[in-house]
């Protein structure tokens, strides 16, 4: 898992600079909230922290393409198991077997 910070004018703005780089889609694309900050006495949001799942294979590539686009702080950590929608053969399966 790839969380980093980026600055940028919305979430969607954002969004669209991480889903223009091919390493960077995740399971269904980036998580994005806002990073709040005080800045000159007040509450800014600049800032927005993403969160992508990258296979362990492409993580080098995807951080040098999250920092190609803005991206700093990068922190990775790693991903013990993905729970997937259930698929239609296993509810099946637990129906039959009473669970």
């Amino acid at each position: 898992m790839v969380v980093a910070n980026m600055r940028g004018s919305s979430a969607e703005e954002v969004a669209e600079r991480i889903l223009s780089q091919t390493s960077l889609s995740g399971l269904q694309g980036p998580t994005i909230s806002p990073v709040f900050c005080r800045r000159d006495g007040k509450v800014a949001a600049d800032y927005y922290a993403i969160v992508i799942c990258v296979p362990k294979k492409a993580l080098y590539k995807s951080v040098q393409q999250l920092r190609a686009i803005g991206g700093s702080g990068v922190l990775i950590s790693p991903v013990t198991y993905i729970f997937y929608e259930e698929t239609p053969r296993w509810c099946q399966l637990l129906t039959k077997l009473g669970l």
